[in-house]
């Protein structure tokens, strides 16, 4: 890739690294699951409960770049754009190559001064837990997530690390009152986005087995297949939402975070300490419930995003698939060349002409 790097002005990695917007907006979908309200609000209004806890300007990212910006700069200085069809195989790879660099480069910028800034952990953690740490902010890092997805999961595994500070270090006593109230107030934070994550999502598999059935159907009215496409596609552009494997692969990240973090440890020691405390605190027991709340609710969702991509993929192969074969156009033939005999045509004006003379 030094041949990439050399034949690319510096005036255009400039543009690049300042002018471009990190998200994936440029998808002309809605987004499936955790920013699907996004396009219904204003942007700076809140839009999950998660929103409302991060208020503060410090969370968000001061210079935003987009990757479709980058695209439409270098295919602007492309000179001969009609000639993109005619790229030689070589040429191909060249270009993947090229978007490649720009990408991985985005990554490690966006890694280095959005989330390796935003997300501190204390240092010295065991090697599974600083793995999966990593593993979630790599997958933020990625230019093709959305911003505001981006910045609500930093919040939200900001929260894990804290919630592990309460809980194991801060005393060496296991839910004593003090880190009772303090985790509490952090595990509600994350239970009221997740509440509504889980609504979200569970509504979403319950339109798409309901489009399926409607799908069923309209296939079975007798109507040329043209106009039978035309019926799916309204009734899939109006309840559907295009899922995204960004979403579904980042839920599975915070789940083992979540996991490996806090719920493992935590279901281990809470479990001792119902069996050997002769009294409990109401507070203390609710606290417990709620930890795992969250936990069944990661597990729920991820499952749920899983189940909403195959029935999504169901659909498609039952019906779209056999419209789409049905509705394709047929190969135009082929014009057989031949040749005129005779005097060439002439026109009026032509004829005219030669009388004259």
């Amino acid at each position: 890739m030094a041949e990439v790097d050399d034949a690319l002005p510096s005036s255009l990695l400039d543009a690049i690294r300042t002018q471009l917007r990190i998200d994936s907006d440029s998808e002309s979908s809605q987004s499936t699951v955790i920013t699907v309200l996004d396009a219904r609000g204003q942007p700076s209004s809140p839009t999950t409960p998660l929103d409302e806890e991060m208020s503060s300007p410090a969370d968000v990212s001061p210079n935003p770049v987009s990757v479709s910006a980058c695209s439409s700069q270098i295919h602007d200085t492309e000179p001969f754009p009609s000639f993109d069809e005619g790229y030689s195989e070589e040429q191909r790879e060249w270009d993947h190559d090229f978007q490649a660099s720009i990408m991985t480069a985005m990554q490690a910028q966006i890694r280095r001064e959005n989330i390796d800034q935003a997300i501190i952990a204390p240092a010295n953690q065991p090697e599974k837990k600083q793995r999966t740490l990593d593993r979630v902010k790599e997958h933020l890092s990625n230019p093709q997530m959305r911003s505001s997805t981006r910045e609500r999961f930093i919040a939200l595994t900001n929260m894990v690390i804290r919630l592990d500070h309460v809980l194991y270090e801060r005393s060496e006593e296991f839910l004593g009152m003090a880190d009772v109230a303090a985790a509490a107030e952090i595990v509600e934070v994350i239970l009221r986005y997740l509440r509504w994550m889980d609504e979200m999502l569970g509504g979403l598999v319950a339109t798409a087995e309901n489009v399926f059935g409607a799908f069923h159907f309209l296939s079975a009215e007798n109507v040329p297949a043209i106009f039978m496409f035309r019926q799916m596609s309204k009734v899939a552009s109006a309840h559907l939402r295009k899922p995204k494997v960004l979403e579904q692969q980042l839920l599975s990240l915070y789940l083992d975070l979540f996991d490996e973090w806090v719920h493992e440890r935590f279901l281990h020691l809470s479990n001792r300490k119902i069996l050997q405390d002769n009294r409990i605190e109401p507070d203390c027991l609710q606290l417990i419930g709620h930890v795992h709340d969250v936990w069944e609710l990661l597990m729920r969702s991820v499952r749920n995003y899983a189940a909403y991509t195959a029935q999504l993929e169901h659909i498609r192969l039952v019906y779209l698939t056999p419209v789409f074969t049905m509705t394709e156009i047929a190969v135009a033939p082929e014009i057989v060349s031949f040749s005129l005999s005779g005097e060439p045509l002439q026109g009026p004006e032509e004829e005219d002409k030669d009388e004259t003379k």
